[in-house]
């Protein structure tokens, strides 16, 4: 009887509505280890809400790496159109024949975008496409050498070995083992007069007169350079590669640049010095040259002066203000020449290190009117020439 009452007395188990304190069941727990009220209540009560799923996560990533894939073939594709079809790696300059003491290196494409030249010289080409017969040879030209001029050329360099002989070497994307024959072909298609291939290169004659002096020799080197000479030995020396262009220090950048050896110097001594004394003398005392000149819309020239041997920069550049000074009063009474004259007043020469720097703006309105002059002259140089060749198939 005591057990039984003993047991009766044993206080009831509190259920978890009777005891705030008790701990909520943990979420997504086992049903079965809950008691009875529990299992009622405490589940609509307590816990809480299962997360709503997230469809949108895999189709957000799947188009994440869709688009980088994207972007990296496009990054792709932009790299091999630059390297294997834009990029271009100066090939002109190797073939600077190796006596050559007069070099002038022009980039096409800054060259291009130069308002004076935009402007007079691309409506030339825009004439051409638009007069049936010349744009029928342009296209005659284009698909027997596979130039297509002149989107084609990069760089343009001209050098001389004595301000007799000129070369012209052309480079750019430019088919090998093309130009020449090509050209030939044309002239044979189309009877030109005096053009006829002696080996490699196809010379052109002049066809008035008894001269013996070709007008001009064309080749091609092996790397694709054009090579257009004024005679068949500073052409075939212009055919290897070599890095002469290194010994004459010729700028690589710069829409014009150019270089000019000791022999250029004293050459133009020799020339100047029955007019121009002081020129001639300070000539002589200089070992050779380079300098660029920028365009834009303030284009800008310098020129640097290494002192021939014994002679100070100091005093180089101290003798060579003076003379620009001379030089300004002879070009006051002289007519100007593409903005020379104004070029000459702000021109400063002064010593740095241990050689002589020049530097002047060039005015753009003298640079306008020397190409808008150059343009009318090759437009009517062209006419000429193309009415020359319609003329014997006029005739009766």
């Amino acid at each position: 009887m005591p057990d039984t009452l003993i047991e009766e007395e044993e206080p009831i188990r509190p259920t978890v509505t009777d005891d705030p304190a008790a701990p909520a069941p943990a979420p997504g727990g086992d049903p079965a280890e809950a008691g009875p009220g529990e299992r009622g209540a405490g589940e609509q009560r307590e816990r809480p809400p299962a997360a709503p799923p997230r469809p949108g996560r895999p189709r957000a990533a799947a188009c994440l790496l869709a688009a980088i894939a994207l972007l990296a073939l496009l990054a792709g594709a932009a790299l091999g159109v630059y390297f294997f079809f834009w990029r271009y790696e100066p090939t002109a300059r190797r073939h600077i024949p190796g006596d050559a003491n007069i070099v002038i290196r022009l980039e096409t494409a800054e060259l291009a975008l130069f308002g004076p030249v935009r402007q007079h010289f691309l409506p030339l080409l825009d004439e051409s496409a638009s007069d049936a017969s010349r744009a029928s040879r342009k296209a005659r030209l284009e698909a027997a050498t596979g130039l297509d001029f002149p989107s084609d050329l990069r760089e343009i360099v001209v050098a001389s070995t004595d301000a007799t002989s000129w070369v012209a070497l052309a480079g750019g994307r430019i088919p090998k083992d093309r130009f020449v024959a090509g050209m030939e072909k044309v002239a044979r298609d189309e009877g030109w007069e005096g053009w006829r291939r002696e080996g490699d290169l196809l010379i052109v004659h002049d066809t008035h007169g008894a001269l013996t002096r070709p007008r001009a020799v064309i080749g091609q080197a092996d790397d694709g350079t054009i090579v257009l000479g004024t005679d068949v030995e500073i052409v075939s020396a212009a055919l290897p590669a070599s890095d002469e262009w290194q010994r004459l220090d010729l700028p690589e950048q710069g829409p014009v640049t150019f270089a000019l050896t000791s022999a250029a110097w004293s050459g133009a001594a020799g020339v100047v010095s029955a007019v121009l004394p002081r020129a001639g003398a300070l000539f002589r005392r200089v070992d050779h040259a380079s300098g660029a000149l920028t365009l834009g819309a303030e284009p800008a020239l310098a020129m640097r002066l290494a002192p021939a041997s014994g002679e100070a920069a100091a005093a180089l550049a101290a003798d060579t203000q003076a003379l620009l000074g001379s030089l300004k009063l002879a070009f006051a009474v002289l007519p100007d020449v593409a903005g020379a004259r104004d070029a000459l007043e702000g021109a400063q020469a002064l010593a740095q290190g241990d050689q002589v720097e020049i530097q002047t703006r060039w005015p753009y309105e003298g640079l306008d009117r020397a190409c808008a002059d150059l343009a009318q002259r090759v437009e009517r140089a062209t006419r000429a020439a193309l009415d020359a060749k319609a003329a014997p198939s006029a005739a009766p």
